[in-house]
Order: C-alpha cells, then sequence, then structure tokens
C-alpha cells in the first residue's frame, strides 16, 4: 500500500516512471517499494458521440499517513506524471480503515491486537507516565536545591 490506479496514461508512459516514481512514494510513505502498486486502466471516454482520450487520473487507495504526506504524495505523483509532458492530471486518495481490510480472510486491524503490540506499548506508555509523574512531584519537594535550569525544565514539560 499505496494502490496507484492510473487512467489516461498509457502503460508504457507509466513504465517510463515507474521506478523514481515508486522510489519517491516509498521514501514518502516510509514502506519497501515492492508495497507500492502501480496499475494501467483501459478506460473508453465518449464525448458528444465520439471516442475521446481519457482524461490523465490517479486514484491513490491507501492508509491514512496525515495531511502532509498526503500532499507531498500527490505533489509527487502530479510532478511523475506531468514530466511525461502530460500537461494536467489529478489525483485523488481513498483511505482504507483497517476495521475494513482484509488480506487472506484475516481482517488487519486484528493482527495488531492479538499480538499484543499494542497492549505492550500501552503498558510502557503508562510506565513512563508514572516516573514522569515521581519526578514531578520530587521536583515540587526539591523546589529549594539548585537543579540546573535544564533539568528543571526538562522534568517540567
Amino acid at each position: 500500500m499505496p494502490h496507484l490506479l492510473i487512467r489516461g496514461v498509457t502503460p508504457e508512459q507509466v513504465l517510463k516512471i515507474s521506478q523514481p516514481l515508486v522510489a519517491e512514494l516509498a521514501l514518502l510513505c516510509q514502506c519497501p517499494a515492492d508495497h507500492i502498486l502501480l496499475e494501467c486502466l483501459h478506460t473508453t471516454a465518449c464525448f458528444e458521440g465520439e471516442i475521446v482520450p481519457s482524461y490523465p487520473f490517479v486514484e491513490v487507495n491507501w492508509f491514512e499517513r496525515g495531511q502532509s504526506v498526503r500532499d507531498q504524495a500527490a505533489a509527487c505523483i502530479d510532478k511523475h506524471v506531468r514530466s511525461l509532458g502530460i500537461a494536467e492530471a489529478e489525483v485523488a486518495f481513498r483511505t482504507y480503515d483497517a476495521d475494513s481490510y482484509y488480506a487472506n480472510g484475516i481482517k488487519l486491524s486484528s493482527t495488531v491486537t492479538d499480538d499484543g503490540a499494542l497492549q505492550a506499548l500501552q503498558a510502557e506508555n503508562q510506565r513512563l507516565k508514572e516516573e514522569l509523574n515521581k519526578a514531578r512531584k520530587a521536583l515540587i519537594s526539591n523546589s529549594n536545591s539548585t537543579m540546573s535550569s535544564k533539568l528543571y525544565d526538562a522534568l517540567r514539560e
């Protein structure tokens, strides 16, 4: 993931940009390059009783990665598509929800909770919160001590 469905661009054109596009998207999405899939869809556009060229359109199906990554991914895709001499193209994102995504019949979100990784992270987070609270209490009780301002600020946050 992500999975790019590309319309209005020939397979030969997509081949020209596939390697640099996938490499750049892999860095942006922080995923292996082999998790990114490019598919060229054959479409037939009709207008006023004529068959006309399909408009260049890329639909990105993925798990949400935040507005910043989405903006960068859209700019990346647009840059590579337009490097082919295509004057205009559109990019749209379709976001999958882990609870609604299945791989080999297994809900993706269930793999996270089944192995206990989520619970382990929550427990570690709770332990760190408790340690921070102890440090804050010690700081308050020793407010007359000569603690460095950097340490004091770090514990206060």
